[in-house]
């Protein structure tokens, strides 16, 4: 779909090929409160669609009805509305996508605005980009444009326009992963520690990996930094211990009228005894016991010399 293109090709920033695969083959165990960006997009797209109607004039609709590829029934999108200018039709009489236009509703945070470059242009977010040529693609529109409420206050339209080589790129890569990895059941590569764990929350026990020379050059440079890491955190506990010494009861070293470090106390911590829980309300424990996700942790031996 056009919100797993962008993960598939390494350009969404909230999923990766990995988290597509996983939900294809039905080992996603994604919480809701993950997509709350999505939910709350969804809960506005009504308020920006009637913003860019006001704004353009022109009239959205909405098209529940799944798109698919003519060739390619498992490539399929959703678009949020087809754009009508000039009283032109949108859907011929199967029900089908006719427009020439469509229109993706948006919501960025503030802090996100520098990735937003001039209105009426194609300079948006590079998923959102791949995004719009993937609905293109499937729904033969010549343009998409991106209306965005970005930081509650600051609304604007943007316009891609098609580009059939980048629809060709986007549908190969899909068709790829989905011949490769989804029908082969082979993940995809992982490319970060988050995504192993996603994959592989339990080692094969007995199962080696033979080192060859680039290994071993990670794996050196590795024990080199936690050797520094190790003297340099003895350092900063040294120091931090001869100023808390010299400070005493004070509570901020000054120079010149500007505060250097201080040296608070924290408030009270609280915690619950749960040894006594354990002995003298163990139903308790047993009913709110909540088993962790196993987690695995990188552990050098020696490889200094090897």
């Amino acid at each position: 779909g056009g919100s797993d293109i962008g993960a598939i090709v390494g350009l969404s920033p909230y999923r990766s090929a990995v988290d597509v695969w996983l939900d294809k083959v039905g080992r996603a165990h994604e919480s809701g409160d993950g997509a709350i960006h999505l939910r709350f997009g969804q809960h506005l797209e009504p308020f920006i669609a009637s913003e860019y109607e006001r704004v353009t004039g022109h009239v959205t609709h909405e098209h529940p009805r799944t798109v698919y590829h003519r060739d390619h029934p498992q490539l399929f999108a959703h678009v949020d509305r087809l754009v009508s200018k000039a009283s032109e039709r949108v859907v011929d009489p199967h029900g089908e996508a006719c427009a020439t236009t469509l229109l993706e509703c948006k919501t960025a945070s503030a802090f996100m605005s520098e990735q937003w470059g001039r209105e009426w242009t194609d300079e948006v977010p590079a998923a959102y980009l791949a995004q719009c040529a993937w609905y293109m693609a499937l729904t033969d529109c010549s343009e998409a444009h991106i209306a965005v409420l970005i930081g509650n206050s600051d609304f604007r339209v943007y316009r891609v326009m098609r580009d059939e080589e980048l629809e060709r790129t986007l549908i190969n890569a899909a068709l790829e992963f989905w011949d490769q990895n989804v029908l082969a059941n082979v993940p995809p590569q992982p490319s970060t520690r988050k995504e192993v764990a996603k994959l592989y929350p339990r080692e094969v026990r007995g199962k080696e990996l033979e080192a060859d020379e680039a290994l071993l050059g990670q794996l050196r440079q590795l024990g080199r930094t936690q050797r520094l890491l190790k003297r340099l955190e003895a350092r900063s506990s040294e120091l931090g211990e001869a100023l808390t010494v010299r400070m005493g009861e004070a509570e901020r070293i000054c120079w010149r009228g500007k505060t250097l470090a201080t040296c608070r106390a924290s408030a009270p911590s609280q915690r619950i005894d749960v040894s006594r829980l354990r002995r003298e309300r163990p139903e308790l424990v047993n009913e709110y016991r909540v088993e962790g996700t196993p987690s695995r942790r990188l552990v050098l031996s020696e490889v200094r010399h090897a």
